[in-house]
């Protein structure tokens, strides 16, 4: 790719006669470059090539970039406290105030901490992906992956307060992330509309992972508030911090999703509590989401919910919202991926051809996949018990595409549902992968589906039903 052409408004298009061929903005439009920031088509350790500035605040600064290793977009996100350095406009050195040379070295640590804790958690399917660390200009850098979407406070900003049905999908995700890092014990700390990003009209993921800190390693806690969605905890050095106080944040979260304004903060509640209840605000709101939601932002921690698992009980009564694709191999490693052995798939995937091949598929669909996506939106394919099928370019294909079709393998993927109904997907080496609700899938390996993914390959979107 010659990248002296490429787009660096949204690095997907290419400049023709100073037009993006992606964005259709001119060259000459870009907004202006912030102060203290690296220069557009900046090459970052010979691997970004930087692009337009997506945010800076206190101690950062966020880079949209082209990764020439991975050839995708990325988002590049640069350690700069700025009342603590400044930078050579020379060289682009970030360089420590005089005094501030050790609270430096301090920050650079915790920025990497932040690094290797998100990328501890790269098999999430609702955390983001970190893909690199790197330390250049007398500071340190790490790569993550790019979203489409934005993030809840955006959304509720241009499009009002949402209903519990939609909302309901993004908290199932959210508190599927906590089950996770709480397992670790860990603890988010900054659990906010604005750290919350929406890549679909169900799915989310936890952003922003700078405040995380380990809760019970008999080390004190430093004060940390965000406006309203701190609890009291967070107001005081070696505060009580826990699960709790992400439950805490999460409620107040949910109360300004659903209303639309928020609670008073937290000290102000001590004294007397003028928080108006949901249910005055929100018509139609089931009567237990009320109930969870106030217990979980209570003043006192003892009236909160103890847990994660707690309060998801509370808001989704019955249901187990933490049984899912993503099932642990250990009670060590929560949330990582169980892979079945490649012996155990050549056996499964052996009795299953034969039987698919000698018996006539006349049963009831277990599971249904409705295109919302590419060649095949709007249709639905049935998917019966004891039935496969492979999706590709070959004739022999049972979802087959045009051999032209970009991105689609010849055999890009197959999906399996057993004789006892249970639904699973492999990724057939492809050239493009294959994603499942967010998480690419290791080629050659069979993962569990569940109703309610998606699964997109190449502009392909299907949704398990």
């Amino acid at each position: 790719m010659n990248l002296q052409y490429l787009c660096t408004n949204c690095l997907n298009g290419t400049l023709q006669n100073g037009i993006c061929t992606s964005c259709r903005k001119h060259a000459g439009e870009t907004a202006p470059r912030k102060a203290n920031t690296l220069p557009d088509r900046y090459m970052l350790g010979s691997r970004y090539y930087l692009g337009r500035v997506i945010g800076k605040g206190r101690f950062g600064i966020t880079y949209m970039a082209w990764d020439c290793e991975r050839g995708e977009r990325v988002i590049v996100k640069e350690l700069y406290p700025d009342q603590d350095v400044v930078r050579d406009p020379h060289t682009g050195r970030v360089i420590p105030i005089q005094g501030q040379e050790a609270c430096f070295q301090k920050y650079k640590q915790r920025f990497k901490e932040e690094a290797l804790t998100l990328y501890s958690f790269q098999r999430e399917p609702t955390i983001l992906n970190v893909y690199g660390l790197l330390e250049a200009n007398g500071t340190v850098y790490y790569s993550m992956e790019y979203l489409s979407g934005w993030d809840m406070k955006t959304f509720i900003l241009n499009q009002g307060k949402m209903a519990w049905s939609q909302l309901s999908f993004y908290v199932r995700d959210i508190l599927r992330t906590l089950h996770v890092i709480h397992a670790k014990n860990l603890i988010h700390r900054d659990i906010t509309p604005d750290n919350i990003f929406l890549i679909s009209d169900r799915n989310a993921k936890l952003i922003d992972f700078g405040s995380v800190r380990c809760y019970n390693d008999g080390t004190g806690l430093t004060a940390l508030v965000k406006a309203v969605f701190a609890p009291p905890e967070q107001y005081y050095t070696n505060g009580n911090q826990g699960p709790w106080t992400d439950i805490y944040s999460l409620c107040v979260t949910m109360y300004y999703a659903l209303s639309g304004i928020c609670p008073p903060k937290a000290p102000d509640r001590i004294s007397r509590d003028g928080t108006v209840p949901l249910g005055q605000l929100c018509s139609g709101l089931p009567g237990h989401v009320e109930t969870a939601v106030w217990k979980g932002m209570s003043i006192r921690i003892e009236d909160r919910y103890p847990d994660i698992k707690a309060f998801a009980a509370a808001l989704f009564p019955g249901e187990d919202i933490f049984s899912s694709l993503w099932t642990t191999n250990s009670s060590n490693v929560p949330g990582s991926v169980k892979k079945i052995s490649r012996s155990k798939q050549q056996e499964f995937i052996g009795k299953v051809k034969q039987r698919f091949e000698a018996a006539k598929v006349k049963q009831t669909a277990c599971y249904f996949l409705r295109g919302i996506s590419g060649r095949y939106q709007g249709r639905v394919i049935p998917v019966t018990a004891d039935s496969l099928l492979v999706f590709g370019r070959s004739s022999q294909c049972h979802v087959a595409y045009p051999a032209d079709t970009r991105g689609v393998s010849r055999k890009h993927l197959t999906i399996w549902c057993d004789r006892s109904k249970n639904l699973f997907i492999m990724d057939e080496h492809s050239s493009c992968g294959t994603m499942v609700s967010g998480y690419r899938l290791q080629p050659g390996m069979w993962y569990r589906l569940q109703k309610g993914n998606t699964v997109n390959f190449a502009g392909e979107g299907f949704y398990v039903e």
